[in-house]
């Protein structure tokens, strides 16, 4: 028997386990990854082509079908139904056992989220409401059941579908304060940091409170957290934000990278490190091109650089050295 054949083998042996509840979701979920035996091929490659094409002719059919009708209820119920019947087929898909499944439920749930999303929209303009109300309502509507979905079905990918559009949201968003309407706008980084910084501490508490109840959700969280509060923490580091200079941002940014720098090497969380260390290299070349680029020529900036980070490659080392002495975590 080859070796792709045992681990076909021990990857059905191991879903029979968890059906006979021998092994729980996180042991399951390890052995899976462990034992992975699928390639994708040529075969896979025709397979998902016309996957790809089978849906695009049946959304072809129903948008033929919506147009000849003219209504703009009657595309928003089509959408609705198909979404929704979609959302359904990907989520049973991605429920299979023996994770048969992994990359084309992944193309179906999206595929079903966008279209119920886009008839709830399609509804709320189709019923007079303004641009800014259509995006405020589609929200309210759309992601709590995005996010309960998620975490009925345990699927991290839907959580993370429902996190991008929950972030872009927000950030979208701006209440105008001592009136009675909502004004949408170009995405607000201050807001959207905010928000970040709010989901990774849901991140830290799905990871030391909920875990494994809610398997890798805690990941879903974090990075997407990390990722969305870096970005904006260095776009306001840029160019500011209203009356605040540019200065306190990045001594915001700054704050914040290194704090990630720290709680990574306190909790060992090589998802944090990752962060702080790349979005503080990050910050340390944008400072550098800022303030030294049209000062210095282009040896002199490479040669002043490379020296610098030798310089703190060399302190860093001295450092975890001498806290590995003492026995402190470096």
């Amino acid at each position: 028997m080859s070796r792709n054949e045992t681990k076909e083998r021990l990857r059905q042996d191991i879903a029979i386990w968890f059906a006979d509840g021998v092994i729980d979701a996180a042991t399951l979920e390890v052995l899976q990854e462990r034992y992975e035996s699928r390639r994708f091929g040529w075969v896979g490659v025709v397979k998902y082509i016309g996957i790809t094409g089978g849906l695009l002719a049946f959304f072809g059919i129903i948008g033929m079908i919506t147009a000849m009708v003219q209504s703009g209820a009657f595309a928003a119920i089509v959408l609705g139904g198909v979404g929704g019947g979609i959302t359904y087929w990907g989520l049973r898909l991605s429920g299979d056992i023996g994770n048969r499944y992994a990359v084309s439920s992944k193309v179906v749930l999206t595929l079903g989220v966008l279209l119920w999303t886009s008839a709830i929209g399609l509804l709320a303009d189709v019923i007079g409401m303004k641009e800014g109300r259509v995006l405020l309502v589609t929200g309210l509507i759309c992601l709590p059941v995005g996010f309960f979905l998620a975490y009925r079905s345990r699927n991290p990918y839907l959580l993370i579908v429902a996190l991008l559009g929950l972030y872009h949201w927000i950030g979208s968003w701006n209440e105008m304060w001592g009136r009675s309407t909502y004004e949408f706008s170009v995405q607000d980084p201050q807001v959207m940091s905010l928000a970040a910084f709010f989901g990774i501490v849901i991140g830290v508490y799905h990871e030391r409170k909920l875990y494994p109840k809610t398997g890798r959700f805690y990941l879903a969280w974090e990075s997407m957290g990390l990722l969305y509060l870096n970005m904006s923490l260095l776009i306001l580091s840029i160019w500011g934000f209203q009356e605040a200079s540019p200065l306190v941002w990045i001594l915001v940014f700054t704050a914040f990278t290194l704090a990630q720098l720290v709680w990574g090497a306190m909790c060992q969380n090589g998802l944090f490190r990752g962060f702080g260390i790349t979005f503080f290299a990050i910050n340390v070349f944008t400072r550098y091109h800022e303030l030294f680029w049209e000062r210095l020529y282009l040896g002199q900036y490479l040669l002043a650089g490379g020296g610098i980070l030798l310089i703190l490659g060399v302190c860093t080392e001295v450092v975890v050295r001498a806290l590995r002495r003492k026995g402190g975590a470096a």
